[in-house]
């Protein structure tokens, strides 16, 4: 026998008691608000629970759990900023911990316990363990890089195209190149004939190669300016479209959102107290409808109840009337169809809430873009404008020199023949044609390597894209593994767990390939299958405890929380309760279950009574 300790001080309803047993089974016995369930808290907080269940008007909570030889304790202390928690806790690996909270703190405000007697989704409940939804996000991740890829190898589409065009261009114009440098050749020669017969002037040579380089460099500037307009025109097309984008995009701050933020946190908190206070009442409606009822035809099969007129209540000892009972339950059902009410008229406003902050989020990035793309855009002009001014400031230089220079070859060459006129004039012209062809050749051979480094990286994105392909399937394979693996582990732990309890209506349950949950029970003397939406909440909440149980089993939560916490099993009767501690007798180190006071007796089982406080 293993020896268990709990020390609690101001836990939930608990100012300070100290509990000790040696057996592997606890049951916490006591009447209504006897805080069964605060020492549960207690013994849940020392082993590692995010809930820090510390006593209203108290300052600091301590527990301290010993089983074994090892002792853990944990303190709460209220802060101006909240609970500040210390100490040591059982469980300190945070995957671990979410174990414990999921499938071991089995108690009434259990997440997957409340989601499945609400209704509510319960996939992500019963995957995040095994860390599916990190690799759903990595492939979502690499879809979207294997999407951007799949978009630039569209727009290069037509580079093989593009490239030939271009190069083919380039061998037109070398070829160009060498017909001007052969004429040039034969130009000299003439010219040089003519200089031996007539004695040229050097000096009309020089004007005339310097007014044949001002030439060709002030048609090169002109094709400079013309560029440069049209790259302007193009910038100041896009500047606008953006400002007119930016204009028609709401200004979205900061504080907008963090608003939006408190809104929906105030309606979120205010919720959870309805769900909170629905719980309670949930709780205690069950009590007294199962001591009014005690034919119960559910299909847990409920077999305990009383007869007569009069009723004695287990929790106070009162007696009352069959009539005051059932007036109780009357009003309890109304207040819970209130809170539901509450929930089912808030929850739009919550998922309109969400929208309005993920609208006004995409509409600030939105925002944020278009004025770092405009930014960039007013910086690519303005480079753009002074690169023209500079071009236009060197055409007026040219203009302004080349007229000084054809002056001064006008008067030389006025003292020159025809035919000396003839050859230069060719020259000339042949100079300045080759000097604008030898420019475009130097643009074409640029373009062309830009365009081959664009044929490089068509190929090395279809390399990539084919790489993620692989690795998409492969994660898709794994999480599909993972997922049919998780869902036949609960499928096979929830029919051991049924088979043991053995419920007279209740044939099968099981998860099915999208993870809701089915129901195949005896109706009319045949089984049929339906969905949990259509159980009663008593039901629904009975099967949301056997699903927390099997997760108990399948995941292996022995080997990481020494202890099974369980309680609100207020739809067992007192034979399945005994059922239910035997099957996890062998299962859980340490089993605390809080039951009804008369739902299981045994000598294997420890016996923890506890009382009412007195009130103050």
């Amino acid at each position: 026998m293993t020896k268990i300790t709990l020390d609690i001080e101001n836990i939930g309803g608990i100012d300070d008691l100290t509990v000790t047993f040696d057996k592997e089974v606890a049951l916490i016995q006591g009447p209504n608000a006897a805080n069964k369930t605060s020492l549960l808290q207690s013994a849940l907080f020392a082993l590692g629970s995010s809930t820090v269940p510390i006593k209203n008007g108290a300052d600091e909570a301590r527990v301290a759990l010993t089983i074994g030889d090892r002792t853990v304790k944990r303190t709460a202390h209220r802060t101006e900023g909240g609970v500040r928690t210390g100490g040591e806790t059982w469980v300190e690996d945070e995957d671990e911990r979410l174990l414990l909270e999921r499938f071991a703190a089995l108690t009434e405000t259990n997440p997957l316990r409340a989601a499945v007697s609400r209704g509510q989704e319960i996939e992500s409940l019963l995957k995040e363990p095994m860390d599916i939804d990190a690799l759903e996000a990595e492939r979502a991740e690499k879809m979207q890089r294997k999407r951007q890829f799949e978009s630039r190898i569209e727009e290069l589409a037509d580079i093989d195209e593009r490239l030939a065009q271009r190069e083919q261009e380039l061998e037109t114009k070398r070829e160009r190149e060498g017909e001007l440098e052969r004429k040039l050749d034969e130009l000299e020669t003439r010219r040089e004939a003519a200089a031996d017969a007539t004695d040229e002037d050097d000096r009309l040579t020089e004007l005339r190669d310097r007014r044949a380089d001002l030439r060709s460099e002030k048609a090169d500037t002109q094709g400079q300016i013309g560029r440069l307009e049209d790259a302007i025109d193009r910038l100041e097309e896009q500047l606008s479209d953006v400002e007119d984008d930016i204009e028609s995009t709401d200004e979205v701050d900061e504080t907008d959102i963090e608003a939006l933020k408190q809104e929906r946190a105030e309606i979120q908190s205010e919720l959870e107290g309805v769900e909170a206070r629905l719980d309670i009442l949930q709780s205690v409606l069950t009590t007294n409808r199962e001591m009014l009822d005690s034919d119960f035809t559910g299909i847990l099969g409920y077999e305990a109840g009383l007869t007569g007129d009069q009723f004695t209540c287990w929790a106070c000892g009162s007696s009352a009337e069959r009539a005051e009972f059932e007036a109780t339950v009357g009003e309890l059902q109304e207040l819970i169809e209130r809170d539901k009410q509450q929930l089912r008229d808030r929850e739009p406003e919550l998922d309109e809430l969400d929208e309005r902050i993920e609208t006004a989020r995409r509409a600030r990035s939105r925002k944020q873009e278009l004025i770092e793309r405009r930014r960039e855009l007013e910086q690519r002009l303005e480079e753009r404008r002074d690169s023209l001014d500079q071009q236009r400031s060197r055409l007026e230089e040219l203009r302004s020199e080349l007229g000084s220079v054809d002056e001064a070859v006008t008067e030389h060459e006025t003292e020159r023949t025809a035919a000396d006129s003839e050859v230069a004039e060719q020259l000339e012209s042949t100079r300045v044609d080759l000097r604008s062809l030898r420019r475009e050749l130097d643009r074409l051979e640029r373009t062309c390597e830009d365009l081959r480094e664009q044929q490089r990286e068509y190929g090395e994105n279809q390399e990539q894209v084919e790489t993620l392909k692989e690795e998409i399937a492969t994660l898709t394979d794994r999480i599909e593994n993972l997922e049919n693996e998780l869902r036949e582990n609960f499928n096979a732990a929830m029919d051991d767990l049924l088979s043991a309890l053995n419920f007279e209506r209740l044939e099968r349950l099981w998860l099915d390939g999208n993870f809701e949950l089915v129901i195949a029970r005896e109706a009319e003397g045949s089984i049929r299958t339906d969905t949990i939406e259509h159980l009663a909440e008593s039901e629904r909440e009975t099967i949301g405890l056997v699903l927390g149980l099997a997760g108990f089993v399948t995941y292996d939560v022995s080997e990481v929380s020494p202890v099974l916490a369980l309680d609100s099993l207020g739809a067992f009767d007192g034979k399945r309760t005994e059922r239910l501690i035997n099957y996890f007798a062998d299962r859980a180190d340490v089993l605390l279950a809080a039951v009804h006071p008369t739902a299981i007796e045994g000598e294997s089982y420890e016996q923890i009574t506890l009382e009412r406080p007195l009130a103050d």
